[in-house]
């Protein structure tokens, strides 16, 4: 699941959805990764483009996306165990109206 570099949120998407919530929070530093990354927005999501975990080195942690099959808001995201460092959780979705939706947040796992 390949995403371009550069990720902005599509003008315009902003009014079906609001800023997504993740786990890890943006900015958190937590000890471990979770198996599961979720990102959570405030609407319904009609499927996921792409979703990636990447570390400094760009390697992707992210083993598998998909809708949560009880709340279709929310994304789960399998990953890797990784080592300590800053990860960026990167996604595209679209969302139930076909509007595209692109974000970035960054979190740590401490060493």
């Amino acid at each position: 699941m390949a995403l371009a570099p550069a990720f902005i949120l599509v003008a315009g998407a902003t009014a079906h959805s609001s800023a997504p919530v993740t786990r890890p929070a943006a900015n958190a530093v937590v000890a471990a990764l979770p198996r599961t990354v979720s990102i959570t927005f405030g609407g319904r999501l009609m499927r996921v483009v792409g979703v990636q975990v990447v570390d400094r080195k760009g390697v992707n942690h992210a083993t598998s996306a998909r809708l949560d099959p009880r709340n279709a808001a929310r994304v789960l995201v399998r990953t890797t165990r990784p080592a300590a460092g800053r990860y960026s959780v990167r996604w595209k979705v679209m969302a139930e109206d076909g509007h595209g939706q692109s974000g970035t947040v960054s979190f740590r796992v401490r060493p």
